[in-house]
């Protein structure tokens, strides 16, 4: 369990599991920019999924709103401990709280988390190029993109879309959270 000014980040629990979420799950704006691939799910394929999450080396994180406890999106999160490394990926499923910072002060969270008590030493992620808040948060809280996958993903429609590798090391996020930086 994190906390945050605004939310709560802490693993899904089946109960957490609601017609509402597999709304987000089915709806193609929301998930074109996350999971393009992803068709239409329903809540016992979503409860299927988090079965298949440990909280040891793989985790799926709700983000909750602190004021109503409001379910309002989800990261996932996939630690290799040999390599030290973990990829993350978040939906903010609740346009409502689109445009409000969400990521910038929850993934500030989950880095401190990873980078301390996990060990890890690098945090990554690959969104898709048309995912411009994605690609604004990730720069914004200091990752690097260390490489951009030409034409890497197919969309349903036939559109080849670029893929963006973003990372960041353990030192470079300690030297800019005690600089002040990468939090709302």
């Amino acid at each position: 369990r994190l906390e945050t000014p605004r939310f709560i980040v802490r693993s899904l629990e089946m109960k957490d599991v609601s017609e509402r979420m597999a709304r987000w799950a089915s709806d193609p704006e929301i998930m074109e920019l996350v999971a393009p691939d992803a068709g239409p799910m329903t809540v016992l394929q979503l409860k299927r999924q988090i079965k298949g999450f440990n909280n040891k080396a793989s985790f799926i994180l709700g983000i909750f709103n602190r004021d109503d406890a409001l379910h309002i999106g989800n990261y996932r999160v996939y630690c290799n401990p040999k390599n030290r490394s973990a990829q993350t990926n978040v939906v903010i499923g609740d346009r409502a709280f689109w445009g409000q910072g969400v990521v910038i002060e929850t993934r500030a969270a989950i880095l401190d988390f990873l980078f301390g008590p996990m060990n890890i030493e690098k945090v990554w992620g690959v969104p898709y190029a048309r995912n411009f808040a994605s690609l604004f948060n990730y720069k914004a809280q200091g990752f690097r993109c260390e490489g951009i996958m030409l034409q890497n993903h197919r969309l349903a429609d036939g559109t080849r879309i670029d893929q963006y590798y973003f990372g960041l090391m353990r030192d470079e996020w300690l030297r800019q959270r005690d600089a002040g930086g990468a939090r709302p």
